[in-house]
């Protein structure tokens, strides 16, 4: 008989990738809380519920905990910090939109995941998905393990594998009817605005440099913004109860 983990914390946008990465997580944890987050320029925050409740149903064995939580303050941090320098030194990525997402949000899971306990996070990575920094083992991957690591908390990748369908493999298990999900009416994940905003900083930034230059300054950029992450979170584990940065932005 295996023995179950106690539970994990999954970045969930109820897209194929992380709906699948919950059926990984399954096999292993007694419970899974899938943790939607919210701000301005996300739409349709309500989608993923539909493939939640199909998780439960799927495996009865494991609790799904479904939790909307509001993430834009911590956007707001992680957009701003050092917004004039970074403009000065890293010049368009001040406009990386996803990378700055994707940086909050994980710095949301964590504290998460401090406040209950859980030992283990979890995101939807993918292999094939390099222009997101959260994706892109030479940008943010490695650092953003070690982010989560510093505060004694383990980051699974479940779906980062080549060659895996997450579509189909999500198809094979019942969660979904078809084996194409991901760009249809049937994708029923959270819908950003900004995206395009990244797209056209990509753009401008690959007509000047290759692929390999801006993996280098994108790692660079983040990881300042992942450095000043740890020390606000460090604050607020060291001085528990005290009016620190993220004690603010928790309130």
């Amino acid at each position: 008989m295996r023995v179950m983990k106690e539970s994990a914390a999954l970045l969930y946008s109820g897209g194929v990738d992380s709906t699948l990465a919950a059926c990984v997580l399954a096999r292993d944890f007694g419970q899974v809380h899938l943790n939607t987050f919210t701000r301005f320029g996300f739409l349709a925050t309500e989608f993923p519920a539909a493939h939640a409740a199909r998780l439960r149903r799927r495996f009865p064995a494991t609790r799904f905990e479904h939790n909307l939580i509001p993430a834009g303050k911590f956007y707001a941090e992680v957009e701003s910090h050092g917004a004039g320098r970074a403009l000065l030194k890293h010049g368009l990525l001040v406009l990386n939109s996803c990378g700055h997402c994707k940086v909050s949000l994980h710095w949301r899971n964590l504290v998460f995941c401090l406040q209950r306990g859980i030992k283990y996070a979890a995101d939807g990575a993918v292999t094939g998905a390099e222009d997101f920094a959260e994706q892109n083992p030479r940008i943010l991957m490695p650092a953003l393990r070690e982010f989560y690591g510093e505060f004694g908390v383990t980051l699974l990748h479940p779906v980062y594998r080549e060659g895996l369908s997450t579509e189909a493999e999500l198809c094979g298990l019942g969660i979904t009817e078809n084996p194409r999900v991901k760009m249809t009416a049937r994708d029923m994940q959270v819908v950003c605005t900004q995206q395009i905003l990244f797209a056209m900083m990509m753009r401008l930034i690959l007509l000047r440099v290759p692929f390999s230059e801006y993996e280098r300054r994108a790692r660079a950029y983040l990881g300042e913004k992942l450095a000043h992450l740890s020390r606000l979170t460090r604050d607020y584990v060291e001085r528990p109860g005290e009016d620190t940065r993220l004690a603010r932005l928790l309130a």
